[in-house]
């Protein structure tokens, strides 16, 4: 997913590699059409975040979306508890299709 949404960028530590940039994608123009879920995160789930794309969707291919378009840039940031929104994957199809890079 990450190839197909977000631009690549070569890293800044001057090793010459290139990775994946989360910030070339304005998350602010996610359209929530059909609705979401809220969801409370556990203590697991801020060191596997993957693990709430697995549980809604069946793949982790999701995790980035659902964490930055709930405007969280660093996981670690996240207390347990937290309520954030699980989008339709519809909506997340829907807005792949529209921000591939």
């Amino acid at each position: 997913m990450r190839e197909i949404l977000y631009k690549q960028i070569q890293a800044a530590d001057g090793t010459g590699t290139w990775i994946y940039d989360p910030t070339s994608v304005d998350f602010s123009q996610f359209q929530w059409t059909n609705g979401y879920i809220k969801h409370y995160i556990t203590p697991l789930e801020i060191s596997k975040p993957y693990l709430i794309s697995y549980s809604y969707y069946g793949a982790i291919d999701y995790e980035d979306i659902i964490l930055l378009i709930n405007n969280i840039a660093n996981i670690f940031d996240v207390v347990p508890g937290m309520e954030i929104k699980i989008p339709n994957a519809t909506d997340i199809k829907n807005f792949i299709l529209e921000f591939r890079a």
